[in-house]
C-alpha cells in the first residue's frame, strides 16, 4: 500500500484505469454520505460503454484540477452533471472525456440513493446527523 498526495496519486489512478485496471482507494471527505464514509475503500473501474447514466457514481477531474467521485445527476453528450449524496448545493459539470472511472454499485445502491435523492432537502437533517457521528 503506498499513500500519495492527492494531484500525482488521482494522476497515477487515471493512467491505471486508462489502462484498464482497476484501483481500489480510501474515500476522503463527507460528501458521499450516506453511501460513502470517510475511511472506506471503494473500488474504481475503467469505463465500459453505456456506462455514463444518471444515478452511477463516477470519478471525475472538475475545470479547476480536483478529482471528485460523484454521483450523475444529468447526462448529455458532451458532458454529465455530478453532486456527491452529501451536498445539498453544490454540483460540478465535467466533460465526458473528464470522467475516469466508474464506482461499481448494486442496483439495490442506486435504488436507495434515489429515493435519497428524492428526499431533497430534507436531507439537511439526517445529514447533519450523519456528519457529527462521524467526528473523530
Amino acid at each position: 500500500m503506498k499513500t500519495l498526495p492527492n494531484q500525482p496519486a488521482f494522476e497515477l489512478i487515471r493512467q491505471l484505469l486508462a489502462e484498464g485496471r482497476d484501483v481500489s482507494i480510501r474515500v476522503e471527505g463527507q460528501s458521499m454520505l450516506p453511501f460513502f464514509r470517510s475511511g472506506e475503500r471503494i473500488r474504481i473501474r475503467s469505463l465500459h460503454s453505456g456506462d455514463l447514466q444518471p444515478g452511477q457514481v463516477v470519478l471525475g477531474q472538475t475545470a479547476s484540477g480536483h478529482f471528485v467521485i460523484h454521483r450523475i445527476l444529468q447526462v448529455t453528450e458532451q458532458s454529465v452533471l455530478l453532486q456527491g449524496d452529501g451536498n445539498l448545493r453544490n454540483r460540478e459539470m465535467i466533460p465526458c472525456e473528464r470522467i475516469c472511472g466508474i464506482v461499481p454499485c448494486s442496483r439495490v445502491h442506486r435504488l436507495l440513493a434515489r429515493i435519497w435523492r428524492g428526499l431533497g432537502p430534507l436531507r439537511r437533517y439526517p445529514l447533519w446527523l450523519l456528519r457529527h457521528l462521524a467526528r473523530p
